[in-house]
């Protein structure tokens, strides 16, 4: 057993959650047990991961998706009946999302960057560029790309033969293209809009799409993990796949 407010402050001095303006309350969301041993992480609060969860016997559900918002006070609907069930199961919700996305090292973009081989060069809005010490063939990047996303249907718009400089934003993040547009030759996150394929054509920019879930599956495994070695906690990931 271990302590939730222990794990919070934690886990706090490593994601430093005072540093953003998020859309939502990072940390403990929703009270119940106090102590706790196992732990169910994943990236999306919804039903299915909460039936889960309760399956698997979990006190502590640990998500990067939690509850948006910062006023819980009028709830009804979806939001409603998923806080409900949490409650009358006495578990406790704990969610880190923006704080999650931009760590370093245990951060969803940064890890994106490690897998995909590109060495880290800076921080831009929310997200991160890597660099090849050595352009590689776009052929070669895209066998990275398959190992590092193996379940996304990737969308990819290629405008290049070769790769040296990438920005990832995980997640929903095809509006801070324009912040990368002169600074990368490949752009990857985990949305696009409408105007995307037209913008990337224009820009030059190669541009990959790999699925909101699957781009922000990284960060939550890594804390996951760091709490069951400070702690030994139980821990269990719920996958709930979508393609989105």
């Amino acid at each position: 057993m271990f302590s939730v407010a222990q794990a919070q402050e934690y886990l706090n001095t490593i994601l430093n959650p005072q540093d953003y303006d998020d859309f939502c309350f990072n940390g403990v969301q929703i009270e119940g047990l106090s102590d706790v041993s196992k732990i169910a992480y994943g990236v999306s609060l919804n039903d299915d991961f909460i039936e889960k969860s309760i399956e698997q016997g979990a006190e502590l559900l640990l998500v990067h998706h939690g509850i948006f918002g910062k006023d819980f006070i009028n709830l009804h609907g979806v939001k409603k009946k998923r806080i409900e069930k949490i409650i009358k199961s006495n578990l406790t919700l704990m969610s880190y999302h923006l704080p999650l996305d931009m760590n370093i090292p245990y951060g969803n973009n940064i890890s994106v960057l490690k897998k995909l081989k590109l060495k880290y060069l800076k921080t831009i809005g929310f997200g991160m560029i890597g660099v090849y010490e050595k352009p590689i063939f776009f052929n070669d990047f895209e066998k990275n790309l398959y190992e590092t996303f193996p379940r996304s249907e990737l969308q990819i718009y290629r405008n290049t033969e070769m790769i040296s400089t990438v920005g990832i934003v995980t997640g929903d993040g095809s509006g801070e293209i324009e912040k990368y547009e002169g600074l990368v030759d490949t752009f990857i996150t985990g949305s696009e809009k409408e105007y995307t394929r037209n913008w990337v054509k224009e820009s030059g920019m190669n541009f990959i799409n790999a699925g909101h879930y699957n781009t922000e599956i990284f960060g939550i495994s890594n804390i996951a993990n760091l709490l069951k070695i400070k702690y030994g906690a139980d821990i269990i990931f719920i996958d709930v796949p979508n393609n989105l």
